[in-house]
This record gives structure tokens, sequence and C-alpha cells, in this order.
């Protein structure tokens, strides 16, 4: 896996973003995602997982949500593989363990279906759960989720309309297809994932995100949310631990390591 953590200055971004936009800079607080006025985030859970959270009550919520003969909404049967989650540190090469990684298809060796549970001197500072295989029923979906997060915005695109294998050029109608909520000056969520490897920002001026986001598609004449992802994270307590692991601490193999796995 490859992780990298991207650093800047949002406020100069903004200028030279708005600049190129042709946009004047009494609208430049729009570039930044919806905030959190009520202090909601620190109120949410992801998979029974909230952020401040001791290792093992995340370990034992996961385990909770996806209890043995658990199967996922396409009938698809869930064999939970806990492993540590690590990283390299920037500074020494060295492998740190990060938190907890949950496979929740193991079979398949690759980078999507996962929980992974970011962890600094044993509480939670993240939870991100990407669901690559995920296919719910939209309206239930939509109306699952804004009930759970209530005070956090609705994210708004249009359905991709799917005939047989086959993409239509078109969009088809307006789709709610997540929910988002963040704390500071926000731009984007923190964590990306890729069939190679994932990435890590954390905005400066960020404390807190939270989202929820699926694809909204209108396949064969039935409206479903795919492939999603969840994430809820603290981001100062994750600077905290970027700060640590670049220091050289918490290296668990006493060695550099041997592979390219996890740098960022």
């Amino acid at each position: 896996m490859t992780n990298t953590v991207l650093r800047h200055r949002p406020g100069i971004f903004a200028s030279v973003l708005l600049a190129a936009l042709g946009v004047g800079a009494v609208h430049a607080a729009s570039i930044y995602k919806p905030q959190d006025t009520k202090g909601a985030i620190s109120t949410y859970d992801l998979l029974g997982v909230k952020l401040g959270m001791s290792e093992s009550e995340a370990i034992a919520a996961v385990k909770k949500r996806f209890p043995p003969g658990s199967k996922d909404a396409n009938d698809r049967s869930i064999n939970l593989k806990q492993s540590d989650y690590e990283l390299t540190s920037p500074a020494t090469g060295a492998k740190v363990k990060a938190g907890i990684r949950f496979d929740l298809y193991p079979e398949a060796k690759s980078n999507f279906d996962f929980v992974k549970i970011f962890v600094h001197e044993g509480r939670v500072w993240a939870i991100w759960r990407d669901d690559a295989s995920a296919r719910y029923p939209y309206e239930k979906m939509v109306a699952d989720v804004q009930a759970k997060y209530a005070e956090a915005a609705p994210i708004k695109s249009a359905f991709m309309i799917v005939n047989g294998g086959t993409i239509a050029p078109q969009q088809g109608d307006p789709a709610t297809h997540g929910a988002e909520l963040f704390e500071g000056q926000c731009l984007d969520f923190p964590f990306v994932r890729s069939g190679s490897g994932d990435k890590i920002r954390l905005d400066p001026a960020c404390r807190k995100a939270f989202g929820v986001s699926y694809q909204p598609q209108h396949k064969n004449g039935v409206k479903i949310l795919a492939s999603g992802f969840g994430q809820l994270v603290d981001l100062d307590a994750g600077r905290a631990f970027m700060k640590y692991m670049a220091s050289g601490a918490g290296n668990i193999h006493g060695e550099r390591p041997k592979t390219s796995d996890s740098k960022l």
C-alpha cells in the first residue's frame, strides 16, 4: 500500500483556487465542507465505534456488528479477519502499528471491503470502512443514514443509469447518496482508498470529519446504492499520531521493512 500525508496551508490554497475560478474572496467559506455547530460528530458512531473509545472496545464493537455467520446485503458470507494495521515511518522507514484492520472477505486478498481502526495512546482517532461490494436498496439506505446522522448534510448528485453491463452516457434523476459533517476548515474526506494503497490527508485546519457516501445507481430499473465508504475521524488526534510516528517511535519489528507496504 502507499500512504501519503498531504500538507498545505488552507488559506493560500483557497486564495489560489478562488482566483483560478474567478470567485471573489467574499465567497471563500463556500469551499469548505458543511460545519458541525452542535458537537454532533462527538456523539456519532460508525459500526458501533466512537472516537475516543479504547482499542479493545472498538474491536468488540466491530465483532458485535459482524458476528460469525453474518452475511452482507448480497447474501454473501462475511469472514471477518483481524490483523494489525501498519504504517511506515517517513523518518525511519520502520513499520509502526497504527491500529487494527478487519477484512470482511480475506479470501479476496485485496485492499477492498475492510474496516480500519486508527489508534493512538490506546484511543481511537478514526474508523474507516470500505464497502466496495455493497449493494443496498436506495430508499431504505438513505432513510437509515438520515435518521442515524440527522445533523449531517445530505450529499447529492444524480443516478448512474446501468442497463445490463452498460452504463448510459446521460445522468439519471437527482439522488441523495450519503451524509457529511465536519468541524474546522475541511476540504475533503481524510482517507482515500485505491486498489494499490491508501492516501491519508489531514488538512491542517480541519479538526473532525464524518462521512458516509455511496454510488447511486438506477440499475436494470431498480434504484440502489453501490460501492461506498464511511469515515469518522479526529484529525487533531491523528496529527498527534503522525508526529509520534515521525519521531521514530513505535517500531514494531526492530528493523526497516523489507517490502514497500504502507508508506506515508
